[in-house]
């Protein structure tokens, strides 16, 4: 018993995706949404280059996922407010890359948060993940940001350790997105894949994780 404790002790998240790719239902066979993911960061900060480096690569082209980025999949002449409600609706989840100017009032990237965490909380089928790129000041946050940081829980990136999809962090992101059925080449299984990335080795990203079985309730109080 003692020896059963300790593997799932240690070796939780190997079982839990591995539980997914037995028994896990893929997403795009119960609803009608274009996009798995939606990405939210601060335009100009060194969180792009992460996202757009190494998130979104890893994301699209070894697990397989339809990533949607306002920057690259909108079109001319739309509206940011009208196109960012329609790509957010389309999508499964709101991945969230957190960095020190992600909380400025008025940018686009807080409206895309406030959206997805409007929806959670209106019992919506999308699912927030916030990844924390580098940690920011507390004092400072906007309210929106403090709702998420109640209702979800956050896992540190570090730096090179990171940097293999069969480390911690991708495996806790593996588990938050939905699953895919003979999808990517790294979903569930993972291979040793190093990322080519230009993250600085003394960046923390942060990835808030858990999922809430009753939003609504969790909302109201944090509001």
């Amino acid at each position: 018993m003692l020896l059963l404790f300790i593997i799932y002790h240690v070796f939780w998240l190997e079982l839990l995706l591995l539980y997914r790719s037995w028994f896990g239902t893929d997403e795009r066979h119960t609803d009608d949404k274009e996009y798995d993911l939606y990405i939210s960061y601060a335009r100009g900060s060194e969180e792009e280059l992460f996202v757009l480096s190494t998130l979104r690569s890893v994301l699209e082209n070894e697990l397989g996922y339809t990533v949607c980025i306002f920057d690259r999949d909108s079109l001319p002449g739309g509206t940011i407010t009208d196109e960012t409600l329609s790509f957010v609706s389309r999508s499964r989840r709101l991945l969230v890359v957190l960095g020190p100017g992600y909380a400025s009032r008025g940018s686009q990237a807080l409206l895309e948060l406030q959206v997805g965490l409007d929806s959670m909380a209106r019992g919506g089928q999308l699912r927030v993940i916030l990844v924390q790129y580098q940690p920011g000041g507390g004092r400072g946050l906007v309210r929106e940001l403090r709702r998420a940081r109640v209702v979800l829980a956050l896992v540190r990136w570090q730096g090179d350790k990171s940097r293999d999809l069969t480390s911690r962090f991708w495996k806790r992101l593996r588990v938050e997105l939905p699953v895919r059925r003979g999808g990517g080449r790294g979903e569930e299984g993972g291979k040793g894949l190093r990322l080519q990335s230009q993250n600085s080795t003394n960046s923390q990203t942060g990835l808030i994780t858990n999922s809430i079985k009753h939003p609504q309730k969790v909302f109201q109080a944090a509001a």
